[in-house]
């Protein structure tokens, strides 16, 4: 039964390590759209660097950390959702050990687990896709002035050197909101192919 709940825990801390990395891009994008009416542009613009450097060293701590065990996380829920799917178009007459009755709300729960996981990780990518249009209206608007014109400079030159943030796993999928449609449409497509190719 422990075997069951570390996939459940792993996805549980992740999805947690998710929603703070959002909230903190979020925090980051209010600070600075209240900075453009704020006196002191050079100071706002040098405390937004200070703290949206301080959301990449997080993201990036997070990759190095998790990145590896999310990608065999989700590989393993894949798994336990096509195989509830498929068990639920009838292919298989025989028993299959995740769909015993000790077992099936585990794999209920890591089936849901799967599209938990997509979801809270592509709202890292959002959040910072948001906060970069953000960036970019705010340098727009200073450089229109001769006074913010170097901040402006100063805010796009910091803003460009980031790379963009977007959780993965293992370098081999990126989260992102389209990944989850994708990812529901292929077992969807997938079992109903499979079910039309296996009609009498």
């Amino acid at each position: 039964m422990f075997k069951l709940f570390i996939p459940l825990l792993l996805t549980v801390l992740y999805i947690q390590c998710c929603l703070i990395l959002s909230q903190l891009i979020k925090q980051c994008t209010e600070k600075l759209r209240i900075s453009k009416d704020c006196g002191n542009k050079q100071i706002a613009v040098q405390c937004f660097i200070r703290d949206y450097s301080f959301c990449h060293e997080l993201v990036l701590l997070t990759e190095a950390a998790l990145s590896l065990q999310i990608f065999w996380l989700l590989s393993s829920h894949f798994t336990i959702i096509f195989v509830l799917i498929s068990t639920f178009f009838g292919f298989y007459n025989f028993s299959v050990s995740i769909l015993d009755v000790e077992n099936s709300t585990f794999s209920v729960l890591q089936g849901i687990s799967f599209f938990a996981v997509m979801f809270y990780a592509s709202q890292v990518e959002s959040e910072d896709r948001k906060l970069r249009n953000e960036v970019k209206d705010l340098a727009f608007r200073l450089k229109l002035s001769t006074e913010t014109k170097e901040c402006s400079e100063t805010l796009l030159d910091f803003i460009n050197s980031k790379c963009h943030q977007a959780l993965t796993a293992s370098d081999v999928v990126q989260f992102r909101k389209s990944l989850l449609l994708t990812s529901a449409g292929f077992l969807v497509t997938y079992n109903l192919l499979v079910l039309q190719l296996n009609a009498p």
